[in-house]
């Protein structure tokens, strides 16, 4: 039996949008593409990499197994290492905020517990990093620090807090790299994710906050698409997306930004079907290699959801099949029109030969009664009782 994932989405699916449920669909495209334990980038499983999945999934609440069977892998310490420490020396190293904050809000969105993971205590290192070396880390850094620490018992630290409402432009947005004097200036994707973390930081960052989304939505396309600086994409518009949802006001630019995600949305027709590109058109040579972090950054906004209020709670075990909807309404399940051709190149081939079999028979037995009941008058012997019958 099939099953259509039912999600809270701040758009509907578009009439002519392939799926009844986009969110259900990318997410069923990007499970499978996992190797058994996390997912790879460049040929080799990659943390970052997985770890976004695992939140695109976690979004959606949906592959509550394969979230565990992640965390699983990332809890090894050769993989968790060079991930969180910048040299990949744990021995008195300090620990890259932002990659340990993303970590803790994984793990902990997950279930888990951040403060212990892997034998490393994440929230306390995260948490002790050195007030004046914060002021070195770009806004992504931080927010991602902010976002972890958020899902803490402690909570976000003073220190990462200041930093983070420091760390903004005098545009309103927030800089994908550290800037150096005058050169601040606000990057669409970081701007998303500050807002998130800004969100989570509550009226002391309401001012803040509150240019960074006005910055954002005097940034977004007619076509309700973002452009972060490669050309309007669905990352850019995925990382804004989320941001705009995270208060009611917005919610008509979210709607707009989903909307176009949907768009980039790869249909039953095609190979991916379910995957969110990166761009239309897709990149000749990187187009493929660009759905799995597009299709994961995607899945958040596409599931109604933002990282600030993000929540996993009462997720399904598994990745649900999900079905496509064409313009007339009927339903068929990715890759079932293939399936399809190949049963009637196999087991239903053989049913017009049976139709075709039976005529003949058919013709066959009604020719043997006809010539049957001529002969049968032909050499009736005189005197029978047909003939006696008016005696």
């Amino acid at each position: 039996m099939l099953l259509t994932v039912a999600l809270a989405s701040p758009a509907h699916a578009q009439e002519d949008a392939p799926f009844s449920d986009p969110a259900g669909a990318a997410a069923s495209w990007l499970a499978a593409q996992s190797d058994g334990t996390g997912w790879q980038a460049g040929g080799a499983p990659d943390v970052a990499t997985t770890l976004d999945s695992l939140i695109g999934l976690m979004a959606a609440r949906v592959g509550g197994d394969q979230v565990q069977t992640g965390l699983e892998w990332l809890n090894e310490p050769d993989v968790l290492a060079p991930y969180i420490y910048p040299d990949g020396e744990t021995e008195d190293a300090p620990i890259a905020p932002g990659a340990a904050g993303k970590l803790m809000y994984v793990v902990a969105t997950a279930g888990g517990d951040p403060s212990d993971f892997g034998g490393v205590k994440l929230a306390d290192e995260v948490a002790a990093t050195p007030a004046e070396e914060l002021g070195t880390f770009d806004g992504g850094t931080l927010s991602w620090a902010a976002l972890g620490l958020s899902r803490t018992e402690d909570g976000v630290s003073d220190a990462i807090a200041d930093a983070l409402l420091a760390a903004q432009c005098d545009d309103g947005g927030f800089s994908f790299s550290v800037p150096e004097d005058e050169d601040c200036v606000g990057d669409i994707d970081t701007t998303g994710l500050a807002v998130s973390a800004l969100t989570v930081l509550g009226d002391d960052a309401a001012e803040t906050r509150a240019d960074a989304v006005q910055w954002l939505q005097e940034h977004q396309g007619e076509d309700g698409s973002f452009d972060g600086g490669y050309g309007a994409n669905a990352n850019s518009t995925a990382m804004a997306a989320q941001a705009l949802l995270t208060s009611g006001d917005t919610a008509d630019a979210a709607e707009a930004a989903v909307a176009h995600l949907i768009e980039l949305q790869i249909g039953c027709d095609e190979d991916g079907a379910g995957a969110i590109r990166f761009s239309v058109p897709e990149d000749p040579e990187f187009g493929e290699a660009t759905r799995l972090l597009a299709t994961a950054q995607a899945l958040i906004p596409l599931s109604g959801q933002n990282l600030a209020e993000l929540d996993a709670s009462d997720s399904a075990a598994d990745v649900p099949a999900v079905e496509c909807e064409s313009a007339e309404g009927d339903t068929a399940t990715a890759g079932e029109d293939e399936a399809a051709s190949d049963a009637d190149d196999g087991t239903n081939a053989w049913v017009p030969w049976l139709i075709v079999g039976a005529v003949i028979v058919l013709a066959a037995i009604v020719a043997f009664l006809i010539v049957r009941g001529r002969r049968g008058h032909e050499t009736a012997p005189s005197g029978s009782a047909e003939d006696k019958g008016g005696e």
